[in-house]
């Protein structure tokens, strides 16, 4: 008699456990292993058992380490020596850490036993949260890099996306840019899906120039769920333990779970692929049952194989990985890899069952500005086994981890950046800022030196030296386009606004011929045309960049004009009751930087949008909202990066409230307030800079003060009568008499 039974859990639990390298950290197990797989005879009384046992013996060894940094309680940083080294490097370095420890110190260490001659990588595991699919990597990796791995408790664990991404950001903060190192991402199946995520967020912590992310792999991404039904599958798979029976304590015969028996099925159908497939099946089908103490075994076996998936990944935890981790990641990844602009490669089974991924291959290459893909024949999901060597794939991947190939001079959004003339300033005015002109016909005036206001925009200083506008963010902030336009054509002053981050998110052949149980072939493809460049009218066209301290500090170092906006998302998306308010930090950096370099200082005072629409609901009443609108806003603006590099995402609420537009927008009115000169202060001098802080908030006050009492007296603020003169008279209405402003 041969046993068939207890394949199913196995190819979930470990497809891959066919291993031939050494694992790791404790070699026995996976040695062990390989043994069985490799040598099993027939009359071998249950190699089944024997695979079972040291696949639960490597889930145990992945979830130690060689040396373990905590992020969290259930979040951990893991980093591996090579294998020849481990000995030695358990001398210099204690496995266990404690509050003493100076990781900075530690990390200097690690770099110092490889002379600081091997790249950073970190891998970020799938669902499982460890990466058992990926272990007989691990050894060549750590040879050739600096190898760490995330690991998450396969239990306890419930994060959100958004604290894994902020997990992984602040472990390479430490690790890599503390250092001034880079790092290579690989991500495997849903790790695929989070590294882009952390890309996005080390983007806006560091600037993109100074990106730590040297490189992406993205192994069989999880990027295309949306594609997919497991949405709906798994909660119904997590369902199933609530019908579950307790079983009986010393019950000869104990049932496996209906959760492990369905969820065993279904994903062996779709794991593995037709190799992997035969490999196992040969050694289940050989396992001779012959007596009743054997058939006893076989029972048991069976029923301690369905339970590595109950064991590993209970019903509860899928059910939140899949719902609070993919579905989540999905909404908010993929619609800003088109921005993400990192050499990226793709590495993907074409044979995958369990997701799209030969489309995906495609998508990605299309979709993100730097994406190589390599299509692996004859490999599913788990594809990361002994026929495919990770290490030689990232060796030759584009972005050259070594520096083999001479890289190219990098584009420099602040040095490099030319304004647009001609006719794509003119289209661009002609076609987004005329629209808003014609609705709102605005009205621009100016302050000089002595507080006097005038018409226009003649007492705007022009200097040779930097400038810097510091202006209220309006309710939806749309008049941008107007202030910069304005500013061009009045003044021939380019100012570059400092944007949110939201605003950014928006071949090769390594080939070779296989059979179907040979290596794998490769297939790559890459966007011939390179990097993606951005769309016609996009703002970093027309001088943006992403608001972070050092592009503040190099525009004004580099004696450019800047757009400032200190009060933010809190003033843009601000609630009913809260018209042109300030809300302003405490910190005054803007100022200490501009005094650093002599920069002049213009506030701007700009009314007329939060009167152009009504506010329905608030930013934090939408999160209030009932079934399940609230909970799916706040998932959505809780992994929305804040543009504030020293505050969480809790702080900085990105949430609009829901509003709608009348149906005759108000009047728009600015204001450049008194021109304030930082010569005549040090940058290091606190309290003179916190004072002139207070006098440029105290300007911009007023000037929003001055505005709402005086547009009371414009005969045409209201939109019908306006737009009546404008169109009969081709030229803008006049407004109020300039004395309204000069009391």
């Amino acid at each position: 008699m041969r046993f068939f039974g207890n394949t199913i859990p196995l190819l979930f639990a470990a497809p891959s456990a066919l291993r031939t390298n050494t694992y790791p950290y404790s070699t026995s197990s996976i040695t062990s292993l390989r043994s069985t797989v490799e040598k099993a005879e027939i009359n071998d009384p249950s190699p089944p058992r024997k695979i079972i046992d040291d696949v639960n013996s490597i889930y145990r060894d992945l979830a130690e380490g060689c040396f373990v940094i905590k992020s969290t309680s259930t979040i951990s940083f893991q980093y591996t020596s090579p294998p020849s080294s481990r000995s030695s490097f358990k001398e210099i370095i204690s496995i266990e850490t404690s509050d003493d420890n100076d990781e900075g110190e530690i990390y200097e260490k690690i770099r110092s036993t490889h002379d600081n001659t091997k790249p950073l990588l970190l891998y970020l595991p799938g669902l499982d949260g460890v990466g058992i699919s990926a272990t007989q990597q691990f050894d060549d990796l750590s040879n050739t890099f600096e190898f760490w791995r995330m690991s998450v408790d396969q239990k306890k664990d419930r994060s959100s996306f958004t604290e894994l991404t902020s997990a992984v950001s602040n472990f390479i903060h430490d690790v890599a840019m503390k250092q001034n190192r880079k790092i290579i991402l690989v991500g495997e199946s849903f790790g695929g899906l989070l590294a882009p995520s952390v890309a996005l967020r080390l983007k806006t912590m560091a600037g993109e120039e100074n990106n730590p992310v040297m490189g992406m792999v993205m192994v069989n991404p999880a990027t295309s769920i949306d594609k997919t039904n497991w949405s709906s599958f798994a909660p119904i798979l997590a369902s199933l333990r609530h019908i579950e029976r307790e079983e009986q304590e010393g019950t000869a015969l104990s049932l496996p779970t209906p959760y492990s028996v369905i969820g065993g099925i279904a994903l062996a159908a779709l794991i593995p692929d037709s190799s992997q497939y035969r490999k196992i099946f040969k050694i289940f089908t050989d396992t001779k049952v012959s007596t009743a103490d054997e058939l006893q075994d076989v029972v048991d076996t069976m029923r301690s194989g369905f339970g590595i998936l109950a064991d590993n990944l209970p019903a509860e935890v899928i059910e939140h990985r899949v719902g609070q981790w993919l579905n989540v990641g999905s909404e908010v990844v993929n619609p800003r890899l088109h921005k993400l602009n990192v050499p990226t490669l793709f590495i993907g089974g074409d044979d995958d069952k369990m997701l799209p991924t030969k489309k995906e291959g495609d998508r990605l290459v299309n979709l993100m500005p730097d994406c190589t893909s390599m299509a692996v024949k004859g490999a599913g999901h788990c594809i990361l086994d002994d026929r495919f060597n990770l290490t030689e794939a990232i060796i030759d991947a584009p972005f050259d981890p070594f520096n083999k190939k001479q890289s190219e001079k990098k584009y420099d959004p602040i040095t490099d950046w030319k304004p647009p003339t001609g006719d794509a300033l003119r289209e661009a005015i002609d076609n987004r800022v005329k629209p808003f002109r014609t609705l709102t016909s605005p009205k621009f005036f100016s302050t000089n030196a002595d507080g006097k206001r005038k018409l226009g925009l003649g007492q705007v200083p022009t200097t040779d030296g930097p400038l810097i506008f510091i202006a209220n963010h309006q309710l939806g902030g749309l008049d941008l386009g107007m202030i910069i336009a304005e500013l061009l054509e009045e003044r021939g002053i380019y100012a570059r606004g400092l944007a949110h981050p939201v605003v950014f998110q928006g071949g090769n052949a390594f080939g070779e011929g296989a059979g179907p149980t040979g290596r794998p072939g490769r297939i790559t493809k890459r966007n011939k045309d390179g990097p993606v460049d951005p769309p016609p009218g996009d703002f970093q066209t027309f001088g943006a960049v992403m608001v972070t301290p050092k592009n503040y500090y190099r525009l004004m170092a580099t004696g450019q004009a800047g757009l400032l906006f200190p009060g933010g998302v809190r003033e843009v998306f601000h609630g009913k009751d809260e018209a042109y308010e300030l809300f302003w930090p405490e910190k005054v950096d803007f100022v200490r930087v501009a005094a650093r370099f002599n920069a002049t200082i213009v506030p701007i005072s700009a009314i007329g949008a939060a009167d152009s629409a009504n506010i329905l609901l608030d930013g934090p009443e939408v999160l209030n909202l009932p079934f399940g609108l609230g909970e799916r806003a706040k998932n959505s603006t809780q992994n929305v990066i804040s543009a504030r590099f020293d505050q969480s995402n809790s702080d900085e609420l990105f949430q609009p409230p829901i509003m709608v537009p009348k149906l005759t927008p108000a009047r728009h009115y600015f204001v450049f307030g008194k021109p304030f000169d930082t010569s005549t202060i040090h940058h290091g001098d606190k309290e003179a800079c916190a004072e002139l802080y207070r006098g440029v908030k105290s300007e911009l006050r007023r000037g929003l003060d001055d505005l709402l009492e005086a547009r009371e007296k414009d005969p045409f603020k209201d939109f019908v009568s306006r737009l009546a003169v404008e169109q009969l008279s081709g030229k803008p209405a006049p407004t109020f008499p300039l004395e309204e402003l000069n009391k």
